[in-house]
């Protein structure tokens, strides 16, 4: 397996999804996230399909796109009214 640090990861537990930048971080989030509920079953490690690169300051660069598939996946489901 590659480990890719310039990636985004997903780790989902089916009742969460929390997602990080770098395989080392998403290991380390399943690690505590197993540590702090052992019986909970093991979280997938899933990479995403949002690419990305960093300026020579260390900023994240992307296009629209990869934004706008972000935004989407950390927005909620808009309230619906009752009717």
């Amino acid at each position: 397996m590659l480990i890719d640090e310039k990636s985004i990861y997903v780790v989902d537990g089916g009742d969460y999804s929390i997602y990080c930048l770098g395989y080392t971080q998403a290991r380390t989030v399943t690690n505590d996230i197993m540590k702090a509920d052992p019986w909970g079953g093991i979280p997938f490690v899933l990479r995403k399909d949002l690419e990305f690169s960093l300026d020579d300051r260390g900023n994240v660069v992307m296009s629209r796109v990869v934004l706008d598939k972000i935004l989407f996946l950390a927005s909620d489901d808009l309230p619906e009214g009752d009717e």
